[in-house]
């Protein structure tokens, strides 16, 4: 009977060892299952956060721009004294490509110009050197053949450049971003005068050239394209 009573109690406590271990794993379960639903639930709204703030923050491409060409008028402008930036406007975004196109066209145009320039000094060459008086005027010759030389160097550079800009033809990427920006300085009476500066910027937003000047900003884009672009 002892025996018996032993077996039960054995049995009864291996039954409810058995219940309360199954209890217990399944408590530790849920407990985990809900530790790692908070650890991601807070992963996942940081995320979010981190997302909102990093969007909210960051500035536009015209801010950006907008802030260098502040910092560079008021660093680098003679008499940029009461400067106050009013507007700024992206003009145009030119890709390689397009400036390459560009290029190739006003290269065609000056190669023409120089080979019409070549054949009137191998004309006014001929005459001096053929002259019926047998006075040949060398100063004169000298210079015409100067010219000559000159004028096929030229054709000789553009020739070159245009075999770079062939292969630039179809390149998207941005080259340049040309803007206008307004704004307020002093003049010599102490007076804020309306001011307007045509930017030349990098696809970066770095202010590459500022100039009051649009004709002088165009040749500057030239100047900072070859330089970039064609002498690699």
């Amino acid at each position: 009977m002892i025996l018996h009573t032993v077996i039960i109690n054995r049995k009864t406590m291996q039954k409810h060892g058995f219940v309360f271990f199954r209890y217990k794993k399944g408590v530790l379960l849920e407990l985990h299952q809900y530790t790692f639903y908070l650890f991601m639930t807070r992963c996942a709204l940081y995320i979010l956060l981190s997302a909102f703030f990093s969007i909210s923050c960051e500035k536009t491409h015209e801010e950006k721009l907008e802030e260098n060409i502040s910092h560079y008028i008021s660093h680098s402008i003679t008499n940029s004294s009461g400067y106050q930036p009013m507007l700024t406007i992206i003009q145009d975004t030119i890709t390689v490509g397009e400036f390459a196109e560009m290029t190739l066209l006003i290269n065609e145009n000056d190669i023409l110009k120089y080979r019409e320039e070549i054949d009137k000094d191998n004309l006014e060459i001929n005459k001096l050197e053929n002259s019926d008086t047998g006075i040949t005027d060398e100063l004169l010759l000298k210079s015409y053949k100067e010219s000559l030389k000159s004028c096929n160097k030229s054709i000789k550079v553009r020739l070159d450049q245009n075999d770079k800009l062939e292969e630039l033809r179809h390149n998207k990427a941005v080259a340049f971003y040309v803007a206008q920006h307004k704004c307020r300085l002093k003049n010599g009476f102490g007076v804020l005068d309306e001011n307007r500066f045509y930017i030349i910027a990098s696809d970066k937003d770095e202010v590459l050239n500022v100039s009051d000047n649009y004709s002088e900003s165009t040749l500057k884009m030239r100047t900072l394209f070859n330089t970039r672009y064609l002498k690699k």
